[in-house]
């Protein structure tokens, strides 16, 4: 058995420090055990020591784990911050536990305990006076300045009370405790909430400042994309803020017993509990301007290590923030000037005026591809157990993908077209209209079949003939065809990767590669081989986006052979966890240098 502890444990979190909160652990264990879920019993049978051995072990562990994601463990005073670790974050802590004690398998109920644990431990830890944050998060943002931000809040929130008591009810003012007269829980509540409105900001790559005496404030619109991503985070940080007051999920809300069935991921909220964290991130600019402060936008470094940040993944997204990276560099080079601010401001506006039209086209053409691509219902439909990784390069995508069921069969099959963006993006709706002709309007079932009518299609329509050479406006293709009563599976294709896993091993790439002379007649090259496969083998077929992107140390792709291991590896984890995982390892491949995403990316993984 190893743990985490080690030389990068700092030097105040002492073997008096670990042990008082290993105690603080147990106490919460046993609370939590009392409501069923997670048996201090699991710690005998899955580690066979004693309860109080092991969260001490355990305990020990967790400043270098911490470190690992960027975490700081820092004492406090007056005010512990909530920290903001995502369910990622969570996964990965989870995972370190696994490698850090093992002997035991890797079950569900294993990394539930876990996780468990990893809920539990930042409230123990500020039971012993310690707060965790990110140092990103804490630069420049003060406790005054938090109580600042809430006071204003408070205000406001007195003004709109008295203003609909006034409009309803004459001239009576409803009483309502001023802020320094609130109960203490309610008043830490919503200075918790004012300390992370810069942190919100950050996650979309805006910092607060004072306004300067005789400048006006820069306006801050906020996109629907950008609502969002500061909705999740402060989602959150509400989650975070009541596990540090001990609360624990439950399927009714219990103020006796602390649980909340709101204690649960921001994708599972109802429609009405996401739109109450929009309407609190919609007012972040009238609180900004109630207390003169102004956000202005900084470089991606400053958001690079943040998990739950919008990520410059387009061009157009980068576009954007080299302009914002560009604009507050003159803005240091102006100096005290009014008249070349305010100059500035007024190219910068426009210039993000035109940025942002491009962008919403992008988005547009994005909805109407979305439109047409299978959604989640359809392919669970076909497969109850997948997972489709869509990641376009530039808003949309030239990889399109097909799912269909039809007399007990399935037809599916993932496509790339050549290049990226909108190019790509048209090629790709006339490949997906042609392909769904054929599968589900001629029910050609052979897969070659399919492709050759389906090559035929896009060629007639570009007016190209096969005999051309060059295949600069074609198409990769790997197309299936499977029965789920023989567990047979017929494919064809070429250009894109198919890898099958059964018995703990993967194949080689079962595709073949695209050439010129695979385009030289009607039949076009493609055969038609089959599969026989065993229940909960799995399948993945992927487009060359991933194994192409350039990450790394040393900035190289990251490869085939390297892609075929890490989905052997995944591959004992649950498919939905997969696509998670998979997504995890492109961001760390492309966050080492910071790279930009080299071409669209798609991924898809089937049990069967």
């Amino acid at each position: 058995m190893t743990t985490n502890s080690g030389p990068a444990d700092p030097a105040w979190f002492n073997e008096q420090l670990a042990t008082e909160v290993g105690a603080s652990l147990c106490r919460h264990l046993t609370r939590v055990a009392r409501s069923g879920r997670t048996p201090l019993a699991n710690i005998r049978h899955e580690h066979a020591k004693p309860e109080k051995e092991f969260l001490l072990l355990y305990v020990k562990g967790i400043p270098s784990k911490y470190t690992t994601l960027g975490l700081l463990i820092r004492p406090f005073r007056e005010f512990c911050r909530t920290c903001i670790i995502t369910e990622e974050e969570i996964n990965t802590l989870v995972s370190m536990d696994i490698d850090s004690f093992s002997g035991q398998p890797d079950t569900t109920e294993r990394r539930d305990f876990f996780r468990t644990l990893n809920y539990l431990i930042p409230a123990c830890l500020k039971e012993a006076g310690f707060e965790i944050v990110r140092e990103e998060e804490a630069e420049g943002v003060t406790i005054s300045l938090a109580r600042k931000i809430a006071r204003a809040i408070h205000s406001g929130y007195l003004r709109e009370i008295n203003r609909q008591a006034s409009g309803t009810t004459g001239k009576k003012v409803i009483r309502v405790a001023e802020f320094d007269d609130l109960p203490d829980e309610i008043r830490e509540s919503n200075i918790s909430h004012a300390i992370h409105i810069p942190t919100k900001l950050l996650a979309i790559g805006y910092r607060i400042r004072p306004v300067r005496k005789g400048y006006k404030a820069k306006a801050l619109h906020l996109d629907d994309e950008e609502v969002e991503t500061m909705a999740r985070v402060e989602h959150l940080r509400w989650s975070w803020e009541k596990r540090l007051n001990g609360w624990t999920y439950g399927r009714a809300r219990d103020e006796r017993h602390k649980r909340h069935p709101n204690l649960v991921p921001y994708e599972e909220l109802t429609g009405d509990e996401k739109e109450k964290d929009r309407e609190l991130v919609r007012l972040v600019p009238g609180i900004l301007s109630d207390i003169r402060y102004e956000a202005y936008p900084v470089s991606s470094e400053h958001t690079d290590r943040l998990a739950y940040a919008l990520k410059p993944r387009s061009s157009i997204h980068k576009l954007l923030m080299d302009a914002n990276d560009l604009s507050a560099g003159i803005s240091l080079l102006a100096g005290n000037s009014p008249e070349i601010m305010e100059k500035l401001r007024s190219i910068d506006d426009r210039i993000r005026l035109t940025i942002n039209e491009v962008e919403g086209s992008y988005n547009y053409a994005r909805y109407i591809q979305d439109a047409f691509l299978p959604g989640d219902l359809d392919i669970r439909v076909c497969f109850t157990d997948s997972f489709v990784l869509f990641e376009p390069r530039d808003i949309v995508s030239g990889d399109f993908y097909l799912f269909s069921r039809r007399e007990g069969k399935v037809t599916f099959g993932l496509a790339d077209c050549t290049g990226h963006g909108i190019p790509a993006a048209l090629i790709s709706t006339i490949g997906y209209g042609i392909l769904d002709q054929a599968v589900n309007v001629l029910k050609i079932d052979d897969p070659s079949e399919t492709i050759a009518y389906l090559y035929s299609g896009i060629h007639m329509f570009l007016r190209k003939d096969s005999r051309e050479s060059g295949i600069s406006d074609d198409m990769t293709i790997v197309l299936c065809r499977f029965d789920p009563v023989s567990m047979r599976l017929n494919y064809a294709g070429a250009g894109n990767a198919i890898f099958y896993v059964t018995d703990g091993k993967i194949s080689e790439n079962l595709s073949e590669k695209l050439s010129e002379s695979q385009l030289r007649n009607d039949s076009y090259g493609f055969t038609t081989k089959t599969l026989q496969l065993n229940t909960n083998d799995m399948l993945y077929i992927c487009s060359d986006g991933f194994a192409d992107q350039f990450g790394g140390g040393s900035r190289r792709r990251y490869g085939w052979t390297r892609l075929r291991e890490y989905l052997l590896e995944i591959s004992s984890h649950p498919m939905a966890e997969q696509g998670d995982m998979l997504f995890e390892e492109l961001e760390r491949w492309r966050g080492e240098k910071d790279e930009n995403q080299t071409d669209d990316i798609t991924v898809i993984g089937i049990r069967v």
